[in-house]
């Protein structure tokens, strides 16, 4: 089904979306889905990922991983949106290497479901990355990010599929 006939988004002035954006990322703040008012796609990958690692999120000042696994890894969790327009895209960039594994997350754009998920670790991001001084960082793309290390979908899949932790 369409979004807007759905949702009669259309027929809504900025100020009204922009409340609504709001309202929703307050809601799932309160759920414990998101740790901050920015966009949600990172936090709610590192909501997924803690889950299926039964791990410890770590502090947002903490720039290295982003929750410690339950069997003592350090992971970074990184997530794209995907959809038609999203060939050659990257993940964001890797600044440092100091964890154990990365989590890539593909989510489809308009679902926000988990198309694929892949454990690697570091030693092989670093390797699959492009280093960009424009941005001071390593980049991984979508379709190298694809390919690379442990398909972990199936264990993201059954996370969607299971009950919130938190309601």
């Amino acid at each position: 089904m369409d979004p807007d006939s759905q949702y009669g988004l259309r027929g809504q002035s900025v100020p009204e979306l922009l409340g609504h954006y709001a309202a929703i990322l307050q809601e799932l703040r309160r759920r414990g889905v998101v740790r901050t008012q920015k966009a949600p796609l990172g936090d709610y990958a590192e909501c997924l990922a803690a889950r299926v690692y039964d791990g410890e999120l770590a502090p947002n000042s903490v720039t290295s991983y982003d929750l410690r696994a339950a069997d003592g890894r350090r992971v970074r969790v990184k997530a794209r949106t995907i959809h038609q327009e999203t060939r050659g895209a990257s993940f964001a960039p890797f600044r440092s290497f100091d964890f154990d594994v990365a989590v890539l997350i593909a989510v489809d754009s308009s679902t926000y479901n988990v198309l694929w998920a892949r454990e690697v670790p570091a030693a092989d991001i670093e390797a699959a990355s492009q280093y960009s001084a424009h941005i001071n960082g390593h980049r991984v793309s979508i379709t190298a990010g694809a390919r690379l290390g442990t398909d972990v979908t199936t264990q993201f899949s059954a996370v969607l599929s299971a009950r919130p932790p938190r309601t």
